[in-house]
């Protein structure tokens, strides 16, 4: 009874893709962001009661980031190391190339999106949260790269040598599921007690 359901899904979801990819990506994204959010929430255990504000707030980043940027991003990538599937030169190159640029890119800006969109006043940056960016970034960017290329790393050398194109996005969003569970725990860590 579950696989034909199964197998309906993923037809519609290609069938999605082959018409919408950049929606469906944004979409699919949107959703796994949120997911990621709820399970750092409840890991979280000085969250005592649901954060929806949070919640939309990853799900804006999901989309953007995740469904937009991941989407143009690997798209330049296929085109820059056409072979990655075929040559281990070219899957090293990609891999290491997609590490050096987006892996200070995305986690820094993940840290700044989260100060910015949940410290007080929102949506602008005044000294006081300057300085708590600072501090946040010195603190936890270096190991979190550290940790994001030992993940994403491999991560992404399944998805280069192994995963058609345009199921890059839905391969990296699943993975990003598990590192945006333990971004955003890092990310608003202390954050709550920053804030009071």
């Amino acid at each position: 009874m579950l696989l034909p359901v199964l197998g309906n899904v993923a037809r519609s979801y290609a069938l999605a893709l082959d018409a919408r990819p950049l929606l469906t990506n944004c979409i699919t994204s949107s959703c796994l962001a949120v997911t990621a959010d709820g399970i750092a929430q409840r890991l979280d255990v000085a969250t005592e009661t649901w954060d929806a504000e949070r919640t939309a707030w990853m799900s804006v980043w999901g989309w953007l980031v995740s469904g937009v940027v991941f989407y143009v991003w690997l798209q330049l990538l296929n085109s820059m190391f056409p072979r990655a599937a075929s040559s281990v030169l070219q899957l090293a190159g990609k891999v290491s190339f997609n590490q050096l640029v987006m892996s200070p890119m995305l986690n820094g800006g993940f840290f700044t999106f989260v100060i910015v969109t949940r410290v007080q006043p929102r949506g602008r940056m005044p000294a006081a949260k300057r300085e708590m960016l600072r501090d946040k970034l010195a603190r936890d960017l270096l190991p979190t790269i550290a940790r994001s290329c030992t993940f994403w790393g491999v991560v992404q050398s399944v998805n280069f040598r192994f995963v058609p194109l345009r199921l890059q996005v839905l391969f990296s969003s699943s993975a990003y599921l598990v590192w945006q569970t333990y971004v955003s725990w890092v990310a608003n860590r202390g954050l709550r007690r920053s804030a009071e």
